[in-house]
């Protein structure tokens, strides 16, 4: 559903502003000249507290609100302690969006994830569809409170009347992510695995057999997206390249731009997640969007930013 454009200069406050989206959504922000953007960081305000929420959005007073701040992880932290995802998840989602109807903003647009789609959908999938099925059991807690925050917006909208957008993102990769090996997203544990392969020659060792097929896209279009959304959006969308690649080409290609020439080992005890997704991007696309980075120029990007910066990398 569009919405109507904002007025030329609003103050924004944005959860979340330390990672991978949220730095890229600050700059967006910030050189559109449109708004007047506030962050908020986990070490002013835990986010989980009703309390400090409140208080947070009491003193920023927002017109609107990018809520980003989220307990994240990839396929095995999802799979490894799924009842801190959901119970953190909630707890920080339900906080801020009260706290933000307290504080009378008009607007909340808020990170979703594709991993709320199930794998009964037929592909592409389409926000019609985000409620068919439940969400893949290798990120079921995540989904499942994702899916609880759309829920919230929905009967926030229907009794409070304020507007909101939930995007849903795919996979996002880019500078300051968080590269952590044993529970991060595929993207950077993988720029992590083959930057230091290159120096210490040692193989490297891929969860999967390579076949899962996934939608990537970089941090600074995902911003540009979900500015657009912000202005323009009403309701769910999908936010993602409309591209799709298997894990195995995502290997080959960060292996050429590190360097690599020893073995890489698939392991297939480990599992793939879901086999195959892609996303219906036709709302997205409606609203003029479409990525400026290349899945190539998002990747040689993030590399060289963690080559530089790989000793304070966060993991």
């Amino acid at each position: 559903m569009l919405a109507p454009p904002p007025d030329p200069i609003e103050r924004v406050l944005v959860t979340g502003a330390s990672g991978v989206v949220g730095r890229a959504l600050v700059d967006e922000l910030r050189s559109s000249g449109r708004y007047q953007v506030v962050t908020v960081s986990r070490a002013q305000a835990d986010l989980r507290d009703p309390d400090a929420a409140r208080r947070c959005l009491d003193a920023v007073k927002p017109a609107v609100v990018f809520h980003l701040a989220a307990k994240v992880a990839g396929l095995g932290g999802n799979l490894g302690v799924p009842g801190e995802m959901i119970y953190e998840n909630l707890l920080i989602n339900g906080s801020v969006i009260e706290a933000a109807r307290a504080a009378g903003v008009r607007k909340i647009v808020a990170a979703g994830s594709t991993a709320i789609y199930s794998d009964r959908v037929a592909l592409p999938m389409k926000e019609e569809d985000l409620w068919a099925g439940e969400p893949h059991a290798s990120e079921a807690a995540y989904g499942h409170a994702k899916r609880t925050m759309l829920a919230q917006l929905e009967a926030y909208r229907a009794q409070y009347g304020i507007d909101y957008a939930f995007s849903i993102s795919t996979n996002v990769y880019g500078p300051h992510d968080r590269f952590d090996e044993a529970h991060g997203h595929v993207t950077p544990t993988l720029i992590s695995k083959f930057h230091r392969a290159a120096h210490t020659g040692e193989p490297v060792v891929v969860w999967g057999d390579g076949a899962a097929r996934r939608d990537f896209l970089f941090s600074k279009d995902l911003a540009r997206a979900m500015r657009i959304v912000a202005e323009r959006w009403t309701g769910p969308i999908n936010l993602a390249s409309g591209q799709v690649v298997s894990i195995r080409e995502l290997v080959e290609a960060l292996r050429a731009l590190s360097g690599h020439t020893g073995d890489v080992f698939w392991d297939s005890t480990r599992p793939n997640g879901q086999l195959s997704r892609a996303y219906d991007v036709d709302k997205l696309r409606g609203l003029g969007f479409k990525p400026a980075y290349s899945l190539a120029a998002g990747l040689k990007e993030t590399y060289d930013w963690y080559s530089r910066n790989s000793d304070v990398a966060r993991r």
